[in-house]
């Protein structure tokens, strides 16, 4: 809700003589085709901190403290310099009633005044001053170079208006927190040929300057993304303004309505002195009428939990033995204006968590529940916990963490107890965030679970899930839905489940700002290439790069630059290649079909990084498939007219090590299609039934993820050669295959299988119509064994007069896998001697590393 009244530093001139005096201006300065087409009272959020500092000098028995102001962007967008000639205006406030202020509550779109929304809560304000200053002073004890640390010190004094006798040792801390606003008049002026936010005044003089008005950054600001004004007005006014799916027009629009505003005509308009008189009016009274402790009725200016009670200690039931203060953060100090990016996860848990939760009447008047629990999936270290701590910090929820190592015990029973304690906890404590991290260790699939104990603590957590209280907001994490039990998934428990994928390309470069702010960052940083270089990397990756960065700025005693940062992500790899799908800019994504339990995301990689040029030899194979496979798919229409189908099945066969899986993932690079590879761990299980039921997911993945190539690595141990005591979940499991591959015709699916000897796979799957083609991938022949040590030996450093001939003729009959640990042994002993790899280590690696197909015929 939009609160009764806030704190100002200053009363507006009435919106008709501010008007008026800015249309005269736009016409002499502009053009007498030029009209005012926009025009918002704004109210923008900046916390005004007293902060205190010891100085020396001035004073005949030496030191004293000295009390001063600064101004911190309440939008947390790095407008605290701008911010700082209004420090004197804010010595003085005054509270107005919001009763007359028209907040586009009731119609589409922004009205005639838009008060925008606090980002970060008070106590991550109070710490950002005292925590860059500590940082310098660090630096100093530490002996960082002090041209940095200079320019650092001197970009924070500037930003902040700090005193030119505060020193970083000197500072003693933050006095007092306020939250107040800065109102101004925004205007936008329309031309024939152009539209341009142009105005931010507060006074009438301003509307009439000739020069650059002196709120010319507040003007800025909006007109380098005009969507801003919209995206950052307060929770109600988006709700109300904000469609559950907004449209481009929506996103792009200043107004949010997209469409051209008309105020300038709205009868409304005409009667802004009467507006303004009756919001001076109310002033006085409102002053008296709330009570020196009493909070507001909003999140934008309500101070957090903390300040407003003397104790904010975790409550602990008297029966629950887990530690109440150990869990609980009665007052969590983050918010989604902490959060890097996912602008579409935020606002996913804006309408279906926080707007719920926050109107819960409005919600049950059209018959829906409020939500009961969101589960957060995706993989690891990509935020899912920095979520839920943000999303408690927007609710103003205290944060209840637990993992499965608090609820575990060796007693039989005890895990139920702990459950049931945890969720005591959270309603003692409540409101409150529940969040129970990495869920599926808690409660994974009921076939997984082994012990009664196990079971009993997921049927406690199925007990308490039915009866949590409505200020109980519970909220679970795991990385792949699969693993958790069916019964903690299903709706009525956790009505929401919510996808936090890998950063995309917005979130990344946010990801990386938040974690360098703070640091010495040389004028000419560009993130861009860093941004693209670590497509698919999880947040946790982005931080690791950033303090890299850092740590080889300090080395060279520079500013961090875009080298340091570009030479941190090369030197890191993603920790979830597996996800990396969901965040790559190539568009394609991975799809994860409805009811099915496998998962697309550890199974397929949906580009492939390497084609037939990056397998050494092997051209006769490459040939064949370039012939039987490539050519029928491209030119499939050429095909069809002489009565050809396409080759949808093609069988490997040879011995192991010589690279068949290589092949068939650079064959699906060729195509440019999906790579799914399955092997038989990924399909066999104990359960009955449960095998033929993993293949029809498996190509029901393939299905929805086409066009796919599908890998069945070792097809033996799938769909063996059939015998007598073969058991019925493998003999259902073999028939399904046969189903599915029947099926493909129609789909743009390719199968490749894989298999040492042809003779130990069931005769049904090799014949005819299945495997259309069956390659042999014998060893590599001296052209394709020289290609492969070179290959393996390219990033190393090999002496321009190595000779090759000798060591190809000694590897004959060695496998590919032979050959890449025979280049890493002459590697290690070409830098035990200090040298280039020569001939010599390579035939010394030669006699240490023996054939492992030997005899293989």
């Amino acid at each position: 809700m939009i609160p009764a009244e806030i704190e100002i530093d200053r009363a507006l001139p009435s919106g008709g003589r501010v008007k008026h005096a800015l249309q005269s201006y736009t016409e002499q300065a502009v053009g007498a085709d030029a009209d005012i087409t926009r025009f918002h009272r704004v109210f923008y959020p900046v916390f005004r901190v007293e902060y205190e500092y010891e100085r020396s000098g001035r004073l005949p028995w030496g030191e004293e403290t000295v009390r001063d102001v600064t101004l911190i962007d309440g939008l947390w967008t790095d407008n605290h310099g701008p911010l700082q000639r209004y420090r004197a205006e804010t010595d003085s406030i005054e509270t107005v009633s919001l009763a007359a202020y028209d907040f586009g509550m009731d119609r589409a779109g922004l009205g005639r005044s838009v008060l925008l929304d606090f980002q970060v809560p008070t106590q991550r304000a109070a710490a950002l001053l005292p925590n860059r200053l500590e940082g310098i002073a660090e630096s100093k004890a530490f002996a960082d170079p002090s041209s940095i640390t200079s320019s650092f010190e001197e970009q924070l004094t500037e930003a902040f208006g700090l005193p030119d006798d505060l020193e970083p040792g000197s500072f003693r801390g933050v006095a007092d927190v306020s939250r107040l606003y800065l109102p101004f008049w925004v205007c936008e002026v329309y031309r024939p040929e152009s539209r341009d936010l142009i105005g931010a005044v507060r006074t009438v003089d301003d509307a009439r300057t000739d020069g650059e008005s002196p709120h010319e950054w507040l003007s800025t600001f909006f007109r380098e993304d005009n969507s801003r004004l919209a995206r950052y007005a307060h929770t109600s006014i988006r709700r109300a303004i904000d469609p559950p799916e907004p449209t481009e027009s929506q996103d792009s629009d200043i107004d949010g309505n997209g469409s051209v505003d008309d105020h300038a005509s709205d009868p409304a308009t005409e009667r802004v002195s009467e507006t303004d008189a009756g919001e001076r009016s109310d002033t006085s009274s409102a002053t008296n009428e709330r009570g020196a402790d009493e909070p507001s009725d909003s999140a934008g200016t309500a101070e957090p939990r903390d300040c407003q009670s003397e104790s904010n200690e975790p409550i602990q039931p008297e029966d629950a033995e887990l530690d109440a203060a150990t869990l609980v953060d009665p007052s969590p100090d983050r918010c989604f204006g902490d959060v890097g990016g996912m602008a579409d996860l935020e606002r996913t848990l804006r309408r279906s968590v926080i707007g719920p939760v926050q109107q819960p009447e409005t919600f049950r008047e059209y018959g829906l529940d409020p939500v009961s629990g969101v589960l957060l999936h995706g993989p690891p270290g990509c935020g899912k916990t920095y979520v839920a701590g943000a999303l408690a910090g927007e609710l103003e929820y205290a944060f209840l963490e637990v993992t499965p190592a608090d609820l575990s015990s060796k007693y039989m029973g005890k895990p139920a107890e702990n459950v049931q304690d945890a969720f005591a906890i959270a309603e003692a404590n409540a409101p409150c965030v529940l969040f129970l991290d990495e869920i599926d260790a808690i409660a994974s699939a009921r076939e997984d679970q082994s012990s009664t104990s196990e079971r009993g603590m997921v049927n406690q957590l199925l007990t308490e899930l039915e009866d949590v209280s409505e200020d109980v907001l519970v909220l679970a994490a795991t990385n792949l839905l699969s693993d958790v039990d069916d019964a903690i998934v299903r709706t009525g428990r956790f009505d929401e489940h919510v996808e936090v994928p890998p950063p995309d390309v917005p979130a990344r470069r946010e990801i990386l700002r938040i974690h360098l702010e703070g640091r010495p960052l040389a004028d000419d940083l560009d993130l861009d290439s860093v941004v693209d270089l670590t497509a698919g990397y999880a947040a946790s990756d982005l931080e690791y790069i950033a303090t890299d960065a850092a740590r080889r700025a300090l080395r060279d005693g520079e500013a961090i630059g875009t080298d340091h940062v570009l030479a941190a992500a090369e030197d890191v790899d993603s920790s979830v290649p597996d996800w990396a799908g969901s965040a790559l800019g190539d568009g394609k994504t991975l799809t994860q079909p409805d009811d099915v339990d496998l998962s697309a995301r550890s199974l397929v990689t949906p580009s492939v990084d390497r084609q037939f040029d990056d397998v050494g030899g092997m051209d006769g194979l490459k040939d064949r498939l370039e012939e039987t496979v490539i050519d029928p798919l491209e030119n499939a229409g050429q095909y069809a007219e002489y009565g050809l189908g396409v080759t949808t099945g093609v069988m490997l066969f040879g011995p192991p090590g010589c690279g068949k899986t290589h092949i068939a993932g650079a064959l699906a690079g060729e195509l440019d299609f999906a790579f799914l590879d399955v092997t038989p761990a990924d399909l066999t299980s104990k359960w009955m039934g449960k095998p033929a039921r993993n293949v029809a997911d498996l190509f029901e993945i393939a299905r929805q993820n086409e066009p796919c190539l599908v890998f069945l690595d070792e097809i033996d141990g799938i769909a063996s050669a059939r015998g007598g005591s073969d058991g019925t979940s493998q003999r259902q499991m073999v028939n399904q295959l046969l189903t599915e591959l029947d099926g493909l015709e129609d789909e743009d699916v390719v199968v490749v299988a894989a298999t040492n000897l042809l003779s130990d796979v069931d005769d049904a799957i090799v014949r005819s119509g299945r495997f259309d083609e069956r390659i042999e991938v014998p060893p590599p022949d001296a052209t394709a064994r020289r290609e492969i040590l070179e290959v393996h030996l390219r990033e190393r450093p090999v002496a321009d007069d190595c000779r090759w001939d000798d060591v190809v003729e000694y590897t004959d009959g060695y496998a590919a896998s032979d050959l890449a640990l025979l280049a890493d042994n002459a590697a290690r002993t070409a830098m035990q001697a200090g040298d280039q790899v020569r001939e010599r280590h390579l035939l010394e690696g030669v006699s240490e590393t023996a054939s492992s197909i030997d005899g293989w015929s």
